[in-house]
């Protein structure tokens, strides 16, 4: 101890300093969950996404039928100009996945030049001339069967095994198929009622046109086309 200028006496050291370290486990704490009002702005958000999403969609099968049906219809258009120009018999051919040499899931159109249709028909074609090349549908579009009130579908008729190509390169297929005459008029399938065609959102298994269907009720997504029978003008009959 000494003494001060005012005579007092007082420590030689200074007192000890108190200091507070701080709360790391406090400082270091971040909130691990989303809040309340921040969850529900982030649900909002990707129900907004998928509506949009799901509208965008149909949408785009929508036009992609409906581009396949066009497709179809001046395919029908262009087989029966044929027939009448050519004075020949033509062939609109529907080749099914398997039915002719190509490696994907999709259904092809051909249109073939006859010289001769058989009478009787046997449900053989040989010699025949392809005019272009085959023309396929879009991804996720069949062409299916199935008959509606007085319209005849070729799909549900037998398969022509149709032989084509060159000598040094033969082809053959078995298609279904619309043949026109070279008055225009269809000769095939034979029936006296008009002709159905139907595109359809679906899908090929073993070979086969499986449309998809949606809802309760079983609803088929789909397009029908109505080609009559002496005139062979096709047309839309339902959207």
């Amino acid at each position: 101890r000494k003494r001060g200028s005012t005579g007092s006496w007082h420590d030689s050291k200074k007192p000890p300093v108190s200091v507070t370290l701080p709360d790391t486990h406090t400082r270091n704490h971040c909130p691990s969950a989303f809040s309340l009002l921040e969850l529900s702005v982030v649900i909002a958000i990707l129900l907004t996404l998928a509506t949009a999403g799901a509208q965008l969609l149909g949408h785009t099968e929508i036009q992609t039928r409906k581009a396949s049906t066009d497709l179809l219809i001046s395919l029908i258009e262009q087989a029966r100009q044929t027939a009448i120009t050519s004075r020949r018999h033509v062939i609109l051919a529907i080749a099914e996945p398997g039915d002719i040499a190509n490696t994907d899931e999709r259904c092809r159109l051909g249109i073939f030049k006859v010289d001769s249709w058989p009478d009787p028909f046997d449900g053989e074609i040989s010699k025949a001339v392809q005019k272009g090349r085959w023309r396929a549908l879009e991804a996720g579009l069949t062409i299916s069967d199935g008959s509606l009130d007085d319209l005849d579908n070729p799909l549900d008729a037998p398969e022509i095994a149709l032989q084509y190509g060159s000598e040094s390169k033969p082809r053959s297929a078995k298609v279904h198929a619309i043949a026109f005459n070279p008055r225009g008029s269809i000769i095939h399938p034979a029936s006296a009622n008009p002709v159905l065609m139907r595109v359809a959102a679906g899908s090929y298994r073993d070979g086969k046109a499986i449309p998809r269907q949606k809802g309760k009720n079983g609803a088929v997504a789909e397009q029908k086309i109505k080609v009559g029978r002496v005139t062979a003008r096709p047309y839309r009959i339902e959207e």
